[in-house]
């Protein structure tokens, strides 16, 4: 092959790599963003916060721990948020809102305990005494009137119930003795029963909701949702998201001396030591939904029954379900 034929195929070889080169399309990097707030919802993500897996190398997970309730709202109404855990009522509420949301699991089960200094043994006891408590109308609130309601006390007529404006304070009045009936949640609770001797946890309302509705998880406290494009567009990563959140979980659950550790390292908002002594009250979740439907139905039909508009005014349908 003469010199001539030589260069005419080496510019055929040149202009065709450059003609690939400039025809391939780039795979943008994109960032899903998965919002939770501090507390027991950011202890079920404490694995994946520590070791940031890498489930696919073009798609980025920006973890968002959300301060306050509020802000975490904002993110699911917005449609920013593109993974997130949230109180299941606002689960409900973004679905029937038309929010591109999938319920896709539990992340926590009901963490909220009535205790006292006194012995208390039964409900009848209740009768003429003063509860403190937080969440006027909210999941505190009602879990506790529907749980009252169906052991046969009337919330308004056979005991007082004080309301105050947060958990934060309820714990301090039942502290100083100012409160001898405090409804609190983890992980306060802990928190409380290792400070004050005299304390005992005398309801556990997610056990007394079990026995109540017959379910065998209780009431679902705070879910995992995933946007619906999402889950559309790349479901594969969103198996396996799934899969790695689960196993954090599980973790979370099995490892609370290392969770502890994390958590104060990763500033979840709980201290150590009420993660270990505290983590069966915790109440960490279960996965998948599929397992825990009869728990959601019944959970959204009690509020239905006394607070339609906590869930938006009406059950959600089938539709609010994952599937897998």
């Amino acid at each position: 092959m003469n010199r001539k034929y030589l260069m005419i195929l080496y510019l055929i070889i040149i202009t065709l790599f450059m003609t690939s080169c400039g025809t391939r399309k780039a795979i943008e990097p994109t960032t899903v963003e998965f919002c939770f707030r501090d507390g027991i919802p950011a202890l079920t993500v404490a694995k994946m916060l520590k070791e940031k897996p890498v489930i696919d190398k073009n798609v980025n997970i920006d973890y968002k721990v959300q301060k306050s309730p509020d802000l975490l709202v904002s993110k699911i109404l917005k449609e920013e948020a593109d993974i997130a855990i949230v109180p299941s009522n606002l689960a409900a509420q973004a679905f029937n809102q038309g929010l591109s949301y999938k319920l896709v699991g539990t992340a926590a089960w009901g963490t909220i305990y009535l205790l006292s200094t006194e012995d208390i043994k039964g409900f009848e006891e209740l009768k003429g005494k003063e509860i403190y408590a937080f969440g006027k109308g909210l999941t505190p609130d009602l879990v506790l009137r529907f749980i009252l309601l169906e052991n046969g006390i009337d919330p308004d007529e056979d005991i007082k119930i004080n309301y105050l404006n947060a958990a934060s304070e309820v714990g301090p009045a039942f502290l100083s003795g100012k409160a001898n009936l405090a409804l609190l949640s983890e992980p306060l609770v802990t928190n409380v029963l290792l400070k004050k001797d005299d304390a005992k946890i005398i309801l556990d309302l997610n056990e007394e909701w079990k026995k109540a509705s017959e379910t065998q998880g209780g009431y679902p406290q705070a879910s995992l949702i995933v946007k619906s494009d999402l889950i559309e567009n790349n479901r594969e990563f969103v198996e396996e998201f799934v899969r790695l959140y689960e196993e954090s979980i599980k973790w979370a659950k099995e490892n609370p001396e290392e969770l502890g550790d994390y958590s104060v390292e990763l500033e979840l908002g709980v201290m150590k030591a009420p993660i270990v002594e505290g983590i069966e009250r915790i109440n960490i979740g279960s996965f998948p939904i599929k397992d825990h439907k009869e728990e959601y139905r019944t959970y959204f039909q009690t509020i239905m029954d006394f607070a339609p508009d906590f869930i938006g005014g009406k059950i959600p349908d089938e539709e609010i379900y994952f599937q897998e």
